[in-house]
């Protein structure tokens, strides 16, 4: 799979480069649903990357439709779905600068937790069992828009950096923490009423209509890697997803 190669030089992140690269192979048809993609460690051989950064390429391309993994068989090119909805955090930070505001994310809460009975469901937990929880608010022009609330399984020893949940997508941050690949997202949509916390965040009176945009992360195994949802302000945010090529989006 010879090709372009990673310019250490550029503002772009190596993993996003990789990304860009293997899907411009995708979609000029080079690489044709139902095609093997190499391993992580070939990948990181000939584009001299960690097989982190790798992960974090093959991240970026399951959340987009554009590749799935099978267990004892490999990575395989999916045919792009362009007919799906996709809302992510890096979504939200590209339609608000399109709108000319100024994105943010702030991290309002991150926590080691004992996993609460509806959290062990989700994620198939023993009751004893710690789950990682962090809150984002996200915000345009300082205003609040959107709550984020995310749990995943916890893999004791591994430092927590802050800075790291800032602005990471929640396949990244599942990536980084343990040794799973998440390589499918389900999301459900739907109208709830703000409850009071969430409401003090969003700056709006208790009971006021929200989306609630609830997200599941699939391991290849098809177990839950993580679990959690978005809480966005209807009056301030409609939801628009648009699926475009990673160049025209970085």
């Amino acid at each position: 799979m010879a090709g372009e190669k990673i310019n250490r030089n550029s503002f772009v992140p190596p993993y996003f480069q990789l990304a860009q690269i293997l899907e411009e192979k995708i979609l000029a048809g080079e690489l044709k649903p139902g095609d093997s993609l190499p391993s992580e460690n070939d990948l990181g051989k000939e584009y001299n990357l960690s097989r982190m950064t790798v992960r974090k390429c093959l991240n970026v391309l399951a959340e987009r439709g554009l590749i799935s993994a099978h267990p004892g068989r490999g990575t395989f090119v999916s045919r792009p779905a362009l007919d799906r909805a996709v809302f992510t955090i890096e979504e939200y930070r590209n339609e608000v600068s399109r709108r000319g505001w100024q994105p943010e994310a702030r991290l309002m809460a991150v926590h080691v937790l004992k996993a609460a009975e509806g959290i062990t469901e989700k994620l198939d937990l023993q009751p004893d069992e710690r789950v990682l929880y962090f809150c984002r608010l996200l915000l345009a022009d300082s205003a609040p828009l959107a709550i984020e609330r995310k749990y995943m399984r916890f893999k004791k020893g591994t430092p927590i950096l802050e800075n790291e949940l800032q602005y990471k997508a929640f396949s990244e941050v599942i990536a980084m923490h343990t040794e799973v690949l998440p390589v499918r997202s389900r999301m459900v949509l739907r109208p709830a009423l703000a409850e009071e916390e969430d409401a003090s965040l969003l700056q709006i009176p208790p009971g006021t209509p929200v989306f609630r945009l609830e997200q599941y992360l699939y391991a290849n195994n098809e177990t839950v890697a993580g679990w959690g949802f978005f809480i966005f302000r209807g009056d301030r945010f409609p939801l628009i997803s648009e699926v475009r090529p990673l160049k025209e989006v970085e």
